[in-house]
């Protein structure tokens, strides 16, 4: 039995959504972008623009109290979030603390889902090259590279990925 569920976003979950968020982005690509082109995630309002816009398009998980996993009293309980738009998922984020439970792939789970629903028949999406458990995450769950860039905001290598989500379903 999962210790979470899924759910839309909501307005009240704005500020849960950015402290996820700017816990996460230090320990996840602080091995990977430079401390420069992290400060303004961490320090600035990029993060808080960023969920302003996109929190109605977002799905988090809400975490059940008694699974011991809600961070602290008054904090929130949303350990992760995720969001698509069109054929692409444009964000998956679960908390470091948090992974492991289920959490990544349920939420990737509902992104296909929605963009299959949508009537998209491949999903794109793009990861860090260096983030190595991201990208067995996505390898693991039938993604596929596609292509390699370079970040523009960040200067990283980054990896494009593509699923058919179609897979395994009838036509």
């Amino acid at each position: 039995m999962a210790n979470f569920s899924l759910r839309r976003a909501r307005m009240e979950d704005v500020s849960a959504i950015v402290r996820l968020c700017i816990e996460t982005i230090p320990e996840v690509y602080g091995p990977i972008i430079t401390a420069e082109a992290l400060l303004p995630w961490v320090e600035g309002d990029v993060v808080e623009g960023l969920v302003e816009e996109q929190w109605p398009r977002m799905i988090v998980v809400e975490a059940a109290e008694e699974a011991g996993i809600v961070e602290s009293e008054g904090s929130g309980d949303v350990v992760g979030v995720a969001a698509a738009s069109g054929d692409a998922v444009d964000l998956l984020w679960v908390h470091p603390r948090h992974h492991t439970r289920g959490i990544g792939t349920a939420l990737l789970d509902r992104v296909e889902a929605e963009m299959r629903a949508e009537g998209y028949r491949t999903g794109r999406l793009c990861c860090f090259t260096e983030n190595l458990r991201a990208m067995g995450f996505y390898l693991a769950r039938g993604w596929t590279v596609v292509g390699e860039g370079v970040n523009e905001e960040t200067g990283a290598p980054e990896t494009r990925l593509e699923k058919s989500l179609l897979a395994g379903i009838e036509e």
